[in-house]
């Protein structure tokens, strides 16, 4: 059992006016079960994981106040377009699922939609129940009948009246079906004989079949990794429902089980509970209370009644602590540094993804998967470990049993060749003050050519790391060479050097801009077709190589930027020979910088085309740097 999608309406920034719908990749076409989010910084990336644990029931409830709602809306003010919900859709059951009754009779279209709404702030969690959105299933034979009595169960047919006398047998009662226990009747000829049930259309019904109950045993168990705020309190297997504490249980929960010793414990623990527990119990309580009643007698008309709870077999496993130690000295991890307790979860991360892989191969019971929630797993790593944690995070998704979301800033965790449907970009609407979250369903790459744009996607990832910028960047320039990026930056310093009073003008113009060196005009294509997916426009600079503007190439370039001219700037035949009119075999960033450090004015008209091209119009017209420089002749 697996998360479809998740929808969230009106949770902080999120959900605003537009309802914000995030969808996990079809792991049917070999991708990964793993979303990265990604955006700047106080865009909201965090505020999905944040939504996801309030929905969730094993933490302590997350009952949302005042400053959760939008607009903070008093709670007599708030009506339905301004309640606050989230809905999860859960699909990709397997066999040990479907038959899991808890899970089977939630099931419509091979689908279990589960939602919770949020009317007003500070309401206590029981106020707030799990909707599932199914059919409403009634005993046709029965429908009509106000009381199942006994004799009313005589005139049905025998497979009904069969499962009726089953039921009172286990039930240990004889006669009528109270009210109180209709459902449980449904429920079991559901379960027994689904042929005797009837089913009107589906609809959200609140709390069926004690739903919010039935989710704590049967919901993936969510297990978060903050960033950097109480990271400490994470790595501490000391405290419940850290990351360490649940990741360290899971793993020592299995151990345990394989384990034959374990089963004798919890032999000799149930033969305990029976001893001490019930109408059978042990006489030595029967005494001891007994012996305390007829003291308390004496002084009022009271009684007390003494209660037994031996261990609790199923949360054996969370006993489990470690520390650390280092330099030959052990502490408790929270006073290690951050990077030690970083990697201590990266460690921990690893041994799980081992542990799962090797749980795909054994299943044959139903288990409860995993939701791995991770704040920027990229921090207080250096590359080479971040890498390791997007590896590990990786080999997780890919489990039958588990999927995560992780937030980032990392290019690590970016992969626009394989991975582009996992991928979410957050990004906040200017007029509403909304985050709005956008991402690719379908494979990018199709068509006779789907390998070659692949495989020139993955190398420009490989071997230019600000790629991720693209999607930060307010400008996006894509030219084909390091020659144009090494010009760029030449024309900028000698702008800056000879007219420091405009100097900030032009360090604000282009802070925002992301040139990207595509080693070609394939990688070009690719990387403006794939940009354009995620609603991010790039503009193109490339070289006409002796070719008219608008056939073979150059017209495939201008296609892929939708036929808008004014999206791409092209030299004839190439840049350096258009504006220096040299021709350059190799060096070119460099013998393109020393022309232009030592000889900026001589080939200023070109290269201010450039580099107007490059900042956007409307950063032009705002520098109109052709006016400065006639306003400043040099000496």
């Amino acid at each position: 059992m697996k998360i479809k999608e998740l929808t969230i309406k009106n949770y902080k920034n999120v959900g605003i006016g537009e309802l914000c719908t995030i969808k996990f990749p079809n792991t049917s076409d070999g991708h990964s079960d793993m979303l990265t989010i990604i955006g700047e910084n106080n865009v909201g990336k965090s505020t999905i994981l944040e939504a996801l644990r309030m929905f969730f029931p094993y933490e302590k409830p997350h009952c949302p106040d005042l400053d959760r709602f939008p607009r903070k809306i008093e709670p007599d003010s708030l009506d339905e377009n301004q309640h606050m919900e989230i809905c999860v859709i859960f699909s990709n059951f397997n066999d040990q699922d479907l038959e899991k009754k808890e899970i089977r009779r939630y099931i419509y279209n091979d689908e279990l939609k589960i939602k919770r709404s949020w009317k007003a702030p500070d309401l206590t969690d029981k106020e707030v129940p799990y909707y599932a959105y199914i059919e409403e299933g009634y005993i046709y034979e029965l429908e009509d009948e106000r009381t199942w009595s006994n004799a009313v169960f005589r005139r049905v047919s025998e497979p009904l009246k069969e499962l009726y006398e089953r039921f009172c047998t286990e039930q240990d009662f004889i006669g009528t079906i109270t009210a109180a226990k209709k459902e449980a009747f449904l429920q079991f000829v559901l379960d027994e004989n689904r042929s005797l049930i009837h089913f009107r259309d589906p609809e959200w019904m609140p709390n069926p079949n004690g739903l919010s109950s039935v989710l704590r045993s049967i919901m993936p168990k969510v297990i978060y990794i903050p960033a950097m705020k109480l990271l400490q309190d994470e790595t501490n297997t000391t405290k419940a429902n850290s990351a360490a504490k649940n990741i360290i249980s899971s793993l020592i929960e299995k151990k345990m089980r394989d384990s034959q010793k374990f089963v004798d414990f919890e032999t000799a623990a149930t033969n305990l509970r029976n001893a001490f527990v019930g109408e059978d119990r042990h006489e030595s309580l029967n005494d001891l209370e007994s012996s305390l009643n007829l003291k308390l007698k004496r002084l009022m008309d009271i009684e007390a009644k003494v209660n037994f709870n031996p261990p609790v077999i199923e949360k054996l496993h969370e006993n489990t602590t470690f520390s650390l130690i280092y330099n030959e000295i052990e502490t408790t991890t929270e006073h290690q540094g951050s990077g030690a307790q970083r990697l201590l979860i990266l460690s921990l991360l690893e041994l799980m993804s081992q542990e799962l892989d090797e749980t795909d191969e054994e299943v044959s019971t139903w288990q409860r998967s995993y939701l791995f929630l991770v704040e920027e797993p990229e921090i207080y790593l250096h590359p080479q470990l971040q890498r390791k944690m997007r590896d590990s995070l990786l080999k997780i998704s890919e489990s039958g049993l588990s999927q995560v979301i992780c937030t980032s800033h990392s290019e690590h965790f970016i992969d626009l060749a394989d991975r582009h449907q996992g991928i979410v970009i957050a990004k906040r609407c200017n007029t509403t003050g909304s985050t709005k979250f956008s991402q690719v369903e379908e494979d990018l790459y199709n068509g006779e050519s789907a390998s070659e744009k692949r495989n020139a996607m993955r190398m420009l990832l490989n071997f230019n790391s600000s790629t991720l910028e693209s999607f930060f960047a307010r400008r996006v320039v894509l030219v084909e060479g390091d020659c144009e990026i090494a010009s760029f930056k030449a024309i900028k310093d000698v702008l800056i050097s000879e007219y420091p009073s405009i100097k900030e003008a032009i360090e604000d113009c282009c802070k925002d801009i992301n040139i990207i060196s595509c080693k070609g005009k394939l990688t070009q294509r690719t990387y403006c077709e794939v940009l354009s997916h995620f609603g991010i426009e790039p503009v193109l600079i490339h070289d006409l190589d002796g070719e008219a503007h608008n056939v073979g190439n150059n017209l495939r370039m201008l296609e892929s930027i939708s036929l808008d001219e004014s999206r791409r700037l092209y030299h004839n035949p190439n840049f350096e020979e258009y504006i220096f009119g040299q021709s350059w075999s190799n060096d070119k960033p460099w013998k393109a910088t020393n022309l232009i450090t030592q000889s900026f004015h001589e080939y200023h008209e070109g290269l201010i085309r450039y580099f107007n091209f490059v900042i956007g119009s409307e950063a032009a017209e705002s520098l109109n740097i052709a006016s400065v420089i006639a306003s400043n002749p040099r000496n």
